[in-house]
């Protein structure tokens, strides 16, 4: 009996022991806990993309493998990362962390309790400062993703129906995504519910509810939509306010680390540019960092010894040394 007793007391102690524990585990640990295999996915993807722009000048070398890759990645940021998961950082995210600092605290806590998010933003800090907007902006974004799915299918279907705003007038819009963030951000100091209603510029909400939500805004999804596919993804380059926020860095000087490769000739050349449907390359060949969304055809192009002048020139002149 007495070693009965004792038995039974070790399964009593035992079972105590894992529910207090149970009851002892924070929150953010419990949510992780549930979703860990969607976060192990996720984080998979995330490094695939850190391999993708680390060896993107070998991957440029051939146009077909990158064609490949980029819609792999496309369609996984536009359904997984966007429809499965929900992982589409939004203004109100940055708004909340500058609304903590201005009062001194750090929200972390808060951002912890949403795994994929708070993943997204590591990965974007970094990535901004390495290689700019663009990784964010041109792979991971769903609705992003969704957009150049679009102008791709688009393109293939209704190739004159594309419009190309007059350099004049992209070089004034491209500073309306700014406006569009700093009254978003400086709304939230005087109310968080004001900025909120203003962030629904960003059609993020209604395109991770699949639509489910009010007439105006599913009309509003509609005509943002199909705006950018008219004018090549013309949200993203002109009113995104996220999209405003992740350039900032790279008005510092020295940002992004990472340079996209130039070629001396590349200021007298106009392939990269006439090619660049964001309109991020000047007249001189400098790539804009901050409008630049990493589609990488300017380093197809400069990897490409039948399309890059510099190239060519190079082959020739080995060809009569050779003769």
């Amino acid at each position: 009996m007495d070693e009965l007793f004792r038995m039974i007391s070790g399964i009593y102690g035992r079972l105590l022991n894992s529910t207090t524990e149970a009851l002892e585990i924070t929150p953010w640990r419990f949510i992780w806990g549930q979703k860990l295999g969607y976060i192990v996915v996720f984080s998979l993807f995330l490094l695939l993309l850190l391999l993708v722009m680390s060896f993107k000048d070998r991957l440029a070398k051939s146009r077909k493998l990158f064609t490949m890759v980029s819609y792999g990645i496309l369609a996984f940021s536009f359904v997984y990362v966007g429809l499965v998961v929900k992982a589409q950082p939004t203004t109100t995210n940055i708004v909340i962390v500058l609304d903590s600092l201005a009062e001194g605290e750090i929200p972390l806590g808060l951002f912890i309790m949403e795994p994929y998010i708070f993943m997204s933003f590591i990965f974007i800090f970094a990535s901004v400062l390495l290689w700019g907007r663009g990784v964010f902006c041109g792979w991971l974004c769903p609705y992003g993703a969704l957009l150049e799915l679009l102008n791709r299918l688009y393109a293939k279907f209704f190739p004159k129906f594309r419009m190309v705003l007059p350099e004049k007038v992209h070089g004034k819009l491209i500073y309306l995504k700014h406006i569009f963030f700093f009254c978003i951000a400086g709304a939230s100091f005087y109310s968080f519910t004001l900025s909120e209603y203003m962030s629904e510029v960003e059609p993020f909400k209604t395109f991770l509810l699949k639509l489910n939500r009010q007439w105006y805004f599913i009309l509003y999804f509609v005509i943002i939509t199909a705006g950018s596919m008219v004018i090549y993804r013309a949200y993203c380059r002109y009113i995104c306010p996220l999209g405003a926020a992740l350039s900032l860095p790279s008005f510092i000087k020295g940002l992004p680390l990472v340079k996209l490769k130039r070629r001396p000739l590349c200021g007298t050349c106009k392939i990269c540019g006439k090619a660049c449907e964001y309109q991020a390359i000047a007249p001189s060949g400098a790539i804009n960092t901050r409008e630049c969304l990493d589609c990488l055809e300017c380093q197809m192009n400069f990897m490409d010894e039948q399309r890059c002048p510099d190239l060519i020139r190079q082959r020739k002149a080995k060809g009569q040394e050779s003769g």
